[in-house]
């Protein structure tokens, strides 16, 4: 592709601002569980890695007073901090309570709100830097949170720098040309395969091993780039992408489990979800196209078709993440 190290500036500045160690990043998943008593447990669940400068607090809501002290602790994985308190609530179904979470406009993350009554039902809401706050309604009145999900899959699939510079190695590979529609196809396939099987418990594959695998495909895809016409995935487009794909739907999942899913919205929040990854994807390549055919004209002719310094950017990068996450199943952190 002749924009190809403008694509190759992309990538740096988005590996930098990342702060290379790309970890993707789970939402952080605030719950408020009724009891038959009237007691309400408030938990919060937030990512050990986060953005730089992150600082998301859950208000205990001015309807509820806390009842003892809060307990904390890390999850089994390591992966998250939670944190319990015990309310009371006036009244116990918290209808008309407000919930807030502060700290969103130096954040990147958004916050899944679960409230779950005391009869079972569970109903979600995502809170972000526009929203960032709901008042809890009868049940009657909630609405759908389909919308939410479309939005969590856009904002992980931008926040996600290892997917975000797979799908710009796509557009380096292939650019403007139909291998690169075949492509596309074939890992949106892939990933949208996995995640359902994920979601739907039929597969399950330890994520620390997903997300060094993933590290991985990134490595091999700056292989194909340095190659180009001669690398196998130029002649069979859908093979490594629809394969690549599969690893990353495992990924994918890990969010929607974070997000502490109920089963009766499984299929509402896979679509939106689903629909979210894909309008991002969508989204990240029309925007640097038409970024690039900007551009393009202010390049020198002699670096259009240099292939080795995107290759090089993106090949480090993804060999740096598959050593950290290799590193971190075997519990060392870097």
């Amino acid at each position: 592709m002749r924009a190809a190290p403008v694509i190759a500036l992309a990538v740096l500045v988005l590996g930098a601002s990342s702060e290379v160690a790309a970890h993707p990043l789970a939402p952080s998943v605030l719950s408020f569980e009724q009891g038959s008593e009237g007691a309400v447990t408030m938990r919060w669940r937030a990512p050990v890695k986060r953005p730089t400068g992150q600082s998301l607090r859950p208000q205990i809501p001015e309807s509820c007073v806390e009842v003892g002290a809060p307990e904390r602790h890390k999850t089994e994985d390591g992966t998250a901090v939670e944190e319990t308190r015990t309310l009371r609530c006036d009244p116990p179904d918290m209808v008309g309570a407000v919930v807030r979470i502060d700290g969103f406009a130096d954040s990147s993350v958004n916050v899944v709100v679960r409230i779950v009554r005391a009869d079972g039902d569970v109903h979600h809401e995502i809170l972000d830097t526009r929203t960032p706050e709901l008042t809890v309604v009868a049940p009657h009145e909630e609405s759908h949170s389909f919308f939410g999900y479309l939005a969590l899959g856009v904002q992980h699939l931008l926040t996600g720098w290892d997917h975000l510079i797979f799908v710009l190695g796509l557009l380096i590979l292939f650019g403007w040309h139909r291998r690169l529609i075949a492509a596309v196809t074939a890992f949106t396939v892939g990933h949208s395969l996995t995640l359902a099987l994920s979601v739907f418990g039929i597969v399950s594959v330890p994520m620390a091993l997903v997300e060094a695998l993933i590290a991985f495909t990134i490595v091999v895809l700056a292989l194909e780039i340095q190659m180009g016409r001669h690398g196998p995935v130029w002649k069979h487009p859908w093979t490594l992408p629809a394969a690549l794909g599969l690893l990353h739907g495992l990924g994918f999942a890990s969010v929607l489990f974070d997000a502490g899913l109920p089963s009766d919205e499984i299929p509402l929040a896979l679509l939106g979800f689903n629909l979210g990854l894909e309008v991002g994807q969508l989204g990240v390549i029309v925007a640097a196209g038409l970024s690039f055919s900007v551009i393009r004209k202010a390049v020198p002719s002699s670096w259009q078709s240099n292939r080795t310094l995107p290759a090089y950017i993106i090949g480090s990068l993804a060999a740096f993440w598959v050593i950290e996450r290799t590193l971190a199943a075997f519990g060392i952190v870097v």
